[in-house]
């Protein structure tokens, strides 16, 4: 950083992130997040989706959702940081990245992401106010903030991101999709997303075991290609897909 140079503080960069319509209504929660939902939170459909938003799964979810996906998954990852290192070389962050991470919870990759980017910025958005409320208290940092915000409708203004992420998050979300293109939008030209999401077992449509797994969990499971081709679709290119167990990681880059 250039001596006598003061840095601009994290929250005022975020919101320069911002469209328009936004930046003019953003509100600064008092547990130290920026929020664009004052006129209300997406709907909820399922068990899993209310638990999201709840205090009481928040304070455990760093502990509990991380090891529950790790054992469905098959992962034998060396760990949390070696996790982080590989979704970070994925994403080819550097000092001066901008990197959002959409669905973030209590912002184990957020703040991590930070520590990298020790001259940009890591932005973490979630819709769950208790959330997002650990997240500040847990993993904050001068080049990380957080925003309250709807992935399907992200407030960013076109191509700000060097790189996004969502990582086991994209089944909550009610229109995945939708929240796919959104993350493609908010891309520059050249930029990385990485995804990590569920995996039907058997990885095709219409299999007993991913529709019972469905009811049970209140999640969506995706078929093998779903993801693939849709990225593709988008105009996506270097599209890779890595598959464990009952998980997925596609990441590509953006033409």
């Amino acid at each position: 950083m250039t001596a006598g140079v003061t840095p601009v503080p994290a929250d005022d960069r975020l919101v320069a992130l911002l469209d328009r319509r936004h930046r003019d209504r953003v509100e600064v929660a008092d547990r130290g997040y920026l929020d664009t939902l004052i006129d209300g939170s997406p709907p909820v459909h399922t068990v899993s989706q209310r638990l999201m938003r709840t205090r009481f799964y928040s304070a455990g979810y760093q502990l509990l959702r991380p090891l529950g996906f790790r054992v469905a998954s098959g992962l034998k990852a060396p760990g949390r940081d070696g996790d982080r290192m590989q979704v970070a070389d994925w994403m080819r962050l550097r000092a001066d990245s901008t990197v959002l991470d959409i669905g973030c919870g209590p912002g184990n990759f957020t703040g991590w992401f930070g520590g990298r980017v020790t001259r940009g910025l890591a932005v973490g958005v979630d819709a769950s106010e208790p959330m997002l409320r650990r997240a500040v208290a847990d993993n904050s940092g001068p080049t990380t903030a957080y925003l309250r915000g709807d992935a399907e409708n992200l407030p960013f203004a076109d191509e700000v991101a060097d790189a996004v992420s969502c990582l086991a998050a994209l089944y909550l979300i009610n229109r995945p999709f939708q929240a796919i293109s959104e993350m493609a939008r908010v891309l520059k030209p050249g930029g990385r997303i990485v995804l990590l999401t569920t995996l039907r077992p058997g990885g095709v449509r219409g299999g007993l075991s991913g529709s019972v797994l469905g009811v049970a969990t209140g999640m969506r499971w995706f078929d093998r290609a779903e993801i693939t081709d849709y990225v593709s679709e988008l105009g996506f290119v270097d599209v890779i897909q890595r598959v464990e167990g009952v998980a997925q990681t596609v990441v590509a880059t953006k033409q």
